[in-house]
């Protein structure tokens, strides 16, 4: 029977390659494959369960609210006024400019929960300037194209909820662990680019004058992006001290949003409109994904795919430091050929079980699989994030942007390892 399920797997992989929307697909091979296993009135019934088992979860209300107050707070110029604050601060350093599209980016990413949308809108302002002070483009499309991937990793990332939904793990926990690793992620791949600076000068263009910038003009810039660091600070405030749960952190957010957007008028009634509309479709493409995976992953369940898998891997005695080595791998391939939530639906069925055999903790686990399905949005062929920045420049060839992200996937496995020997980097906020 298990060779239905491999079947199915391989089905899913051929569907993506095609350029089948994941959730469809998941759907799809869901009910057909528990239509051969079972019969097709099982099926639906199953489906029908799925639909309102997975829809009637108080957590999945976040969702469409993370991802409006991204929307909003996007409407709101807030990126580009990121952009400059960093540049006053940081733009100094060598390759000062690519460090402060790092830490732009960043902070964008902790209002807009998604790695592609942090890529698109930091991407579309950065890339022009870096071009425009001299920066090679290799560098300046591989820096942007990895450093969206920080919209997985810092909360309130999509993700991060997806993985508590699917593991049952507190969202609030995942999303205070997520904190530390973001930031060092950051100044790691900060680091990256001074080192590539100071190495060769010529690729990182010229250092930008900050001289003529007073420290008034420096902390006016702070105060310009006051709404990142007021909904950043009430909502992980309210997490961390336990005053509310994600969700409703996630509601008092987009209040917060709309109350400062009315005061200083920086949201007109269409930007809403927009938000709203783009909001509600992102939610129902997520939902078709959750309730695809669960049909899925039933499906394989059903056929023995899922226990032959784990009893394969729990066969091979490994220890900790083996299991994770060899995911990690894993993960890497898979990135190739599947999005992050391909991968998590098809993986993390199977490897949670094990992780925790092994002791490892499903917050640390939640954080590192988020960190290395990072890596396949600038892996080739799939890579998402290379794609969605070639948009913005168009004039560079695919390869070199694939090219300029080695440095950055090599800076995200180094803190792989560093995570993995030394945990309480993840877990000593949620401890």
């Amino acid at each position: 029977m298990s060779i239905i399920g491999y079947l199915g797997f391989l089905a899913l992989l051929v569907l993506v390659a095609l350029g089948v929307p994941i959730g469809l697909s998941l759907f799809m091979l869901g009910l057909a494959g528990l239509s051969i296993v079972g019969n097709f009135t099982t099926a639906m019934t199953q489906s029908t369960i799925a639909f309102w088992s997975e829809g009637t979860k108080f957590v999945l209300v976040s969702l469409p609210f993370y991802i409006l107050m991204g929307n909003l707070i996007y409407h709101m110029g807030i990126a580009r006024r990121l952009f400059t604050a960093a540049s006053y601060w940081l733009g100094w350093l060598p390759g000062g400019l690519g460090v402060a599209a790092v830490f732009a980016t960043a902070g964008f990413s902790a209002i807009s929960g998604s790695s592609t949308a942090s890529a698109r809108t930091m991407g579309a302002i950065v890339v022009p300037e870096m071009r425009r002070h001299g920066y090679h483009m290799r560098l300046a499309t591989g820096l942007m194209s990895s450093a969206g991937t920080l919209g997985m990793l810092i909360p309130p990332s999509i993700v991060l909820i997806f993985y508590g939904l699917m593991t049952e793990t507190s969202i609030g926990k995942l999303f205070i662990a997520g904190i530390i690793p973001g930031l060092l992620v950051a100044l790691i791949f900060s680091v990256f680019v001074v080192g590539m600076a100071l190495i060769n000068p010529k690729q990182a263009g010229e250092v930008v004058d900050v001289s003529g910038v007073s420290w008034k003009e420096r902390f006016l810039s702070l105060f310009s992006v006051l709404p990142v660091l007021l909904i950043f600070g009430v909502i992980f405030g309210g997490l961390y001290f336990g005053v509310f749960t994600p969700t409703e952190g996630a509601i008092i957010g987009v209040v917060t949003v709309l109350a400062y957007a009315a005061v200083t008028r920086s949201l007109s009634f269409a930007a809403i409109k927009d938000s709203l509309a783009d909001a509600s479709l992102i939610t129902v493409m997520l939902f078709l994904i959750i309730v695809g995976g669960t049909l899925f992953t039933r499906f394989l369940a059903q056929t023995g795919f899922t226990a032959s898998l784990s009893s394969t891997i729990a066969a091979l005695d490994l220890t900790y430091v083996q299991f994770i080595i060899i995911i990690t791998i894993m993960y890497l391939i898979l990135g190739c050929l599947l999005d992050t939530f391909g991968m998590m639906i098809l993986t993390v069925p199977v490897l949670f079980p094990i992780a925790l055999q092994l002791g490892i903790d499903p917050v640390w686990f939640g954080i590192y699989v988020v960190l290395v399905a990072e890596i396949g949005l600038v892996t080739p062929p799939v890579g998402v994030n290379v794609f969605v920045i070639k948009t913005v420049a168009r004039d560079v060839p695919l390869g070199e942007i694939f090219r300029g992200s080695i440095p950055f996937i090599i800076a995200m496995l180094m803190f792989v390892m560093l995570m993995t020997a030394f945990p309480e980097i993840v877990l000593y906020l949620v401890r």
